[in-house]
């Protein structure tokens, strides 16, 4: 068996703060190339719920550090997240490479927040090897807090509230820590949470994005210094994460600073991975950091794929044309109703009309896709058969049909309150019980003139699947999302959230005359 020695070691910061960092090293004798992860998680945990442990990596020839930000875990400071990490991750570089068991090469690894810090660093400042951000973006409004303007109301609470509960941790605050806990384990998170966020950590980020989407005030643009976007990068994303778009927009990014990112993008959700992602990063790694060591060379083609979800198997992710297929939405005014009535087809006109109630009372659930409380395929079935949701879809493909891209719903409606959401979620129909979900978009629309037709279009969650010859592809709308997306009061930003008695009831007519559902395709060069 091999076994790494581990040990913690301490930064001080110019401004005099302290870091903490976890250090594995492997047997025998140094130095080595080094793998570095930023997280406010605790540098034990080392993001194992997605990555091997640090052991296993010293075990392939690396000295591994796992380091807590500042003010998190034990490091000194106050956490403020994403603002602070530009100068810290820039000492830390330097300082890494300064110990004596690292050979001068660095690479950095994590996913999430640990993705975003590697993106990070002081202008002019050294950057690394080789990065390999996974499941994140630049974008904290598109990227990180809203799809469409609306905010991500399960993910963001339960996501604000896991960091109040570490901060409550290192204030050794045993009530605040129960009560947050609760409330994720009751899920009384969804109609308390935002208030046990302002109690309890109301310097929230979570807080201040949802400010700023209320207020339509202009976010933070993170701009990563272009010598870092020309790096060696390994891009990691998945069909059914949140930052997916984020993923897309750093491979342009970097491409247009001049570099030549990987990217794999693959059956997965934040949390849960596929089978095989970690000797695709070793492989990388391997690739950058060892490559004196009769590794592979540098010449040699990266990784670019893409799983298909219908098909179970990977796919190239390169530049060859795919079409971009235009469907027209058809209904009697039934689609709602009749499942027969409303109709996806191909390369014509849209035409017709139907309206559908949000009552916040019941508001439209959601589940599955990137989103969900249960993130990944869900079965649609039931929540289509409501009266609440309009439903189109094709007939039977005769042939399969390749349907890669980002898919983008242009409708016109108008509604009896001024805010109002448009949901919308596409499925491949196998039978009348598999309604197998796999794209959902989101649009939050404010301050409209009331019963005037405005046309909006939604971006939906990019995808990759096989329209398989025999099923139908369906599309699905709603007025609500919930917990997905706070349910919309109508009239105020104050209420967005669960369902309250300051929920007004709201009429959404869609005219349908030129709607349309389309799938622009990537093009990854």
């Amino acid at each position: 068996m091999h076994y790494s020695r581990c040990f913690d070691k301490s930064l001080i910061l110019r401004d005099g703060i302290r870091l903490t960092s976890r250090i594995w090293l492997p047997n025998g004798i140094g130095p080595w190339p080094a793998l570095l992860m930023r997280q406010p998680y605790g540098r034990e945990i080392a993001s194992t719920i997605t990555y091997s442990h640090p052991e296993w990596w010293a075990s392939k020839g690396y000295m591994v550090i796992i380091q807590d930000v500042r003010g998190m875990g034990s490091s000194e400071g106050v956490f403020n997240g994403f603002k602070q990490e530009a100068s810290d991750t820039s000492e830390t570089h330097i300082w890494v490479r300064s110990l004596k068991e690292c050979n001068g090469k660095l690479g950095l690894y994590g996913f999430s927040y640990q993705g975003f810090t590697q993106l990070t660093g002081e202008l002019n400042s050294k950057p690394p090897d080789c990065l390999s951000p996974a499941m994140t973006g630049l974008n904290i409004k598109d990227h990180w807090c809203s799809d469409g303007g609306a905010f991500w109301w399960h993910n963001n609470i339960a996501w604000g509230l896991q960091i109040a509960a570490l901060k409550m941790k290192r204030e050794n605050n045993l009530l605040a820590w129960e009560k947050i806990r609760s409330s994720l384990e009751n899920k009384s998170y969804l109609r308390e949470g935002l208030n046990i966020l302002i109690k309890y950590d109301p310097e929230s980020f979570v807080l201040e994005w949802l400010n700023n989407l209320n207020n339509d005030y202009t976010f933070e643009e993170i701009k990563p210094i272009s010598t870092l976007l020309k790096k060696p990068m390994l891009i990691i994303g998945g069909l059914w994460d949140p930052h997916l778009q984020g993923a897309f927009d750093l491979y342009k990014k970097s491409k247009e600073a001049g570099g030549s990112p990987e990217m794999i993008i693959g059956n997965a959700t934040h949390l849960n991975w596929w089978e095989g992602s970690q000797e695709s990063l070793l492989k990388f790694f391997d690739k950058h950091l060892k490559s004196d060591e009769n590794f592979t060379s540098k010449n040699s083609k990266g990784e670019k794929k893409i799983w298909n979800i219908s098909l179970n198997k990977w796919e190239e992710l390169d530049n060859k044309f795919d079409p971009e297929f235009i469907f027209g939405l058809k209904s009697d005014g039934t689609a709602n109703v009749n499942v027969e009535d409303g109709s996806l087809t191909i390369n014509s006109k849209g035409s017709g009309w139907f309206t559908i109630v949000n009552d916040p009372w019941r508001p439209t659930p959601s589940d599955g896709a990137h989103l969900g409380p249960n993130p990944g395929k869900f079965n649609r079935n039931i929540i289509d058969k409501r009266l609440d949701v309009g439903v189109f879809q094709t007939n039977f493909f005769e042939e399969d049909q390749h349907f890669k891209g980002v898919p983008k719903l242009e409708i016109s409606v108008k509604s009896d309150q001024p805010n109002y959401d448009i949901c919308a979620a596409l499925s491949l129909v196998e039978d009348d019980e598999k309604v197998n979900q796999f794209s959902t978009g989101f649009l939050r629309v404010k301050k409209s003139k009331i019963n005037v037709e405005s046309v909006y279009q939604i971006t939906m969650q990019p995808t990759n699947i096989t329209l398989i010859k025999g099923s139908k592809l369906r599309l699905s709308i709603s007025g609500a999302a919930y917990p997905s997306i706070g349910v919309n009061p109508g009239f105020d930003d104050r209420y967005i959230g669960a369902p309250s008695i300051n929920h007004r009831i709201i009429t959404l007519s869609f005219v349908l005359n030129n709607s349309f559902m389309k799938m622009t395709p990537f093009f990854i060069k």
